[in-house]
């Protein structure tokens, strides 16, 4: 049967019983049901007093500074009177991740947020004088359920996790609670929500010579790199730092070493013997510091379609982070504060897309997708909310699509990405397009100010060293990769030249393949889908490749967990 999988977070609400979760803190209009990871306790906010009940969960870089800037006489206080006095201009201040609520017992409103990109997910239902917030939707379905509350299965999510494999706008898998878009705050007050942005990822280039750009960068990305590494060790927790054969992690790992945080577990996984595998070792031989490898070969974590679901809120397809969540899982996690990750590192200082006019063209559907297997159409009004093709993808597949793995890891540690640090990010947009295409820029400040860094190859160039000078050989590899694929395609073998080959090793694993099939049978007659998205689910998983059989397999599981279904899985 599957393993009973432990949630970490937390759910507010007004005129609601939410003693299904367990004990609750009646705070008089609302009551709160708190189950954190706890990890930075000195940062969190919980104060209710004054007809005001004010909550934040999560952890801040600049809270001296906003001690002195704010009334009151501890942090809680100082924090609270800001967030009550001018909300947008204190949340436009706070460095770090942190989601929360500000409930005004006499006004009978509530201010709800998140941080800039989303660090720390929230989401909400509102109905009537009704409330509940929360970073959970599993706790927000128990409490519906025990309240009698109808709600309904929303089709759109499932289109969204059926073709990108991520959620494109507020959607969840219950039409009923909404998700809390990234530097949004919400005012919610007689039964209507009132959704305003504080701040955007945009592009305000600024005219700069390269060697601006470089001193630009590396001044921004150490700052960041201080800030994370630092509240670490104000906790006194040794450094959690992914590394792999990349260059996102790396950098992060080698810069805060250069720092002088030295006390880092550098963690990785891969295919055991793969670039990713090898690159990492070496790396964290060399600079000395611990390190532990898992490989994925057994393909394990495949079949914790559950539990990631669960723990992701069903943003995301379930397979997203390969072995993150069994590595995490297998360590003593009490140990880190944050598990730093390069999270997004390769698109901020580079590009998704290395043409101008297409990355500041008008947004587009159809590119970075998982599968196009459905063709869906979706609104042209979520379009006009971006400004530029590459604001649409780094919002979306970036912040809504691959950081949704950061929901998994918050039940273990703590989450953080220096390139996503906000005054890290308003840096490299003001560099111009030109710099940043084609790692050109990236590449530059690794040779000027950490050569060393570039004396290991780089995974994503088929192990050549990240060097402008060694393009001819990257062209040459890459030629041989795709070479392979195509001979790997006709001969109609599987290609394994990857970190994770999930289609080589589920063509090999038969219990694997019974076990997804299983999963499909046992919840594609699911009384909430339509014929159409049955029949749709239905090509997916017995046409498609492992990833398309994956997003198959998780809108299943949301509509098993919020709907209904059989209660575990053989396994």
């Amino acid at each position: 049967m599957n393993e009973k999988t432990e949630l970490h977070g937390w759910l507010a609400a007004k005129n609601f019983n939410i003693e299904c979760l367990g004990a609750v803190q009646n705070l008089g209009e609302c009551a709160q049901y708190n189950h954190l990871l706890d990890r930075f306790p000195e940062d969190c906010v919980f104060l209710s007093e004054e007809g005001r009940v004010c909550f934040m969960d999560g952890y801040i870089y600049n809270k001296s500074e906003m001690i002195a800037s704010a009334a009151g006489p501890d942090w809680q206080h100082a924090f609270a009177s800001s967030l009550f006095g001018d909300g947008k201009a204190h949340l436009q201040k706070l460095r770090g991740a942190f989601c929360g609520y500000a409930y005004d017992i006499g006004r009978g409103s509530v201010l709800i947020y998140t941080d800039q990109v989303s660090n720390k997910a929230l989401y909400y239902y509102v109905q009537g004088d009704r409330w509940i917030v929360s970073d959970c939707v599993y706790y927000m379905v128990q409490v519906m359920r025990a309240n009698n509350i109808a709600y309904h299965y929303n089709r759109k999510a499932a289109q969204y996790m059926l073709s990108y494999g991520y959620m494109l706008d507020d959607s969840t898998h219950v039409e009923e609670i909404h998700r809390l878009l990234p530097g949004c705050f919400a005012l919610i007050e007689n039964g209507c929500v009132e959704i305003q942005k504080y701040y955007t990822i945009c592009s305000q280039e600024v005219q700069m010579s390269e060697q601006e750009a470089v001193e630009k960068v590396d001044l921004a990305f150490r700052e960041a790199v201080r800030r994370e590494f630092e509240k670490d060790r104000e906790y006194g927790y040794q450094h959690l730092v992914d590394l792999s054969g990349g260059l996102d992690s790396r950098m992060v790992s080698w810069v805060a070493h250069d720092m002088g945080f030295t006390d880092q577990l550098n963690m990785a996984y891969s295919r055991s013997g793969y670039l990713d595998d090898r690159i990492s070792r070496q790396i964290a031989c060399d600079l000395g510091h611990e390190y532990l490898f898992k490989p994925l070969d057994d393909a394990r974590w495949l079949y914790d379609i559950d539990r990631n679901v669960r723990q992701n809120n069903g943003a995301a397809l379930y397979s997203g982070i390969t072995g993150g969540g069994r590595f995490l899982r297998a360590l003593n996690t009490c140990k880190f504060g944050i598990e730093h990750t390069g999270m997004l590192g390769d698109v901020i200082l580079s590009s998704y897309y290395q043409d101008e006019s297409f990355s500041k063209g008008a947004p587009q559907y159809g590119y970075n997708q998982y599968s196009t297997k459905m063709g869906y159409n979706f609104a042209p009004e979520l379009l006009g909310q971006y400004r530029t093709q590459e604001e649409f993808v780094i919002a979306t597949r970036g912040v809504l699509g691959m950081q949704s793995s950061y929901m998994i890891r918050q039940h273990y540690v703590e989450t953080s990405s220096p390139f996503m640090d906000v005054d890290f990010m308003d840096t490299a947009f003001s560099i111009p397009f030109k710099y940043r295409s084609r790692h050109h820029l990236y590449l530059m400040w690794i040779k000027e100010k950490y050569p060393e860094a570039a004396r290991y190859g780089w995974e994503k160039w088929g192990g050549v060293r990240p060097k402008e000078s060694h393009l001819l050989l990257r062209k040459i590899r890459t030629t041989q990769r795709l070479a392979k694929q195509m001979m790997c395609k006709v001969l109609k073998t599987e290609n394994r030249d990857s970190m994770n080959p999930a289609d080589a090793w589920y063509a090999e694993d038969m219990e694997l393949q019974r076990y997804y099939k299983a999963y499909y049978e046992d919840n594609i007659d699911n009384g909430v889908f339509d014929e159409t998205l049955r029949n749709n689910l239905s090509i997916m998983f017995r046409q498609g490749n492992v990833t398309e059989k994956s997003m198959a397999l998780t809108v299943l599981s949301a509509a098993r967990q919020y709907f209904g279904s059989q209660e575990g899985m053989p396994r």
